[in-house]
């Protein structure tokens, strides 16, 4: 059984550039653009309200490259550089967070997913149910932790493990091989020519993941073999090492680390009538005044 504690997780760097896409480039009287702050206090603000969680972390990207970059210089490498209107946007968002009280996490060197599966794991292993945001199909790996949920911010719609295996054919911990052979156009990773999403799950039903077909490279079956004479040992290797999620990143955070905190409640109303989002500030007053943030009132 699990305890009733529950742990959120999202992906803070990707709510970003989905508000900032979903949104026309909304901006101050002086010019500030605001349509990503915008966008992403609506989502979080909606999560808020609908959950009232007690354990919440928005987990960040670090601007610094990380390990994947040196395996693979080209990694990523097919994405536009962000936008300058954007760029300005991320340090108000994590400001407001701070002053209501939510925690975030932000790691030099280390990508957001990689923080949320060392957490994941982390109090997974306690017993405690961990629910991650996030729209990325990579992340679908960690549902092989018990009491893992994932949930599409986008959409709404809750994933698990017979979802994972109904849409790719494969169980959640196959997700990094499955990746490994077709690629990850997203993140710019080539993976096996040739392999297409069937024959990426007929060579996993054979041999069971990357990790077997390595460890077994010189006496693999010829059907498998066959499938893989575009590629070597070591690329196959590296596209793997790339796509799997690192689980344990030394983060030195506690569980009462985690928990929402009482919000600043002066500098958070100067800084949304800054930014001119009155209607954003009606937002966060009825959530407190609900009881929803275990405020009985903001103002």
């Amino acid at each position: 059984m699990f305890s009733a504690k529950k742990l959120y997780l999202f992906d803070g760097s990707s709510f970003i550039y989905r508000a900032y896409y979903a949104l026309p480039p909304l901006k101050t009287k002086s010019g500030f653009p605001t349509g990503a702050i915008f966008g992403f206090l609506r989502m979080f603000l909606s999560f808020l309200k609908e959950k009232k969680p007690q354990y919440v972390a928005v987990v960040f990207d670090s601007p610094k490259k990380g390990f994947r970059t040196q395996l693979f210089k080209e990694y990523k490498s097919n994405r536009k550089p962000i936008a300058d209107d954007l760029k300005v946007q991320i340090k108000p968002i994590k400001e407001i967070l701070k002053l209501l009280g939510i925690p975030t996490l932000e790691m030099e060197g280390v990508e957001a997913d990689d923080l949320i599966g060392t957490l994941a794991k982390k109090f997974s292993q306690k017993g405690w149910e961990v629910i991650i945001y996030t729209p990325d199909k990579d992340m679908f790996q960690l549902l092989s932790l018990k009491g893992v949920k994932i949930v599409n911010p986008l959409t709404g719609d809750e994933i698990d493990k017979e979802k994972v295996l109904k849409k790719f054919g494969i169980e959640p911990w196959q997700i990094p091989s499955y990746l490994a052979l077709v690629g990850d156009k997203v993140d710019n990773i080539p993976g096996v020519e040739g392999v297409g999403p069937k024959r990426a799950v007929q060579i996993l039903k054979e041999v069971g993941s990357v990790e077997n077909i390595l460890k077994n490279w010189e006496k693999l079956p010829l059907s498998v073999r066959n499938f893989l004479k575009n590629t070597s040992k070591e690329d196959l290797k590296r596209w793997f090492d790339l796509v799997k999620l690192k689980t344990d990143i030394e983060i030195p955070i506690k569980e009462e680390d985690l928990k929402i905190k009482k919000p600043e409640i002066g500098k958070l109303k100067e800084k949304l009538l800054e930014l001119e989002m009155k209607s954003i500030l009606t937002e966060v007053e009825k959530l407190y005044k609900s009881g929803s943030l275990r405020q009985k009132t903001l103002f």
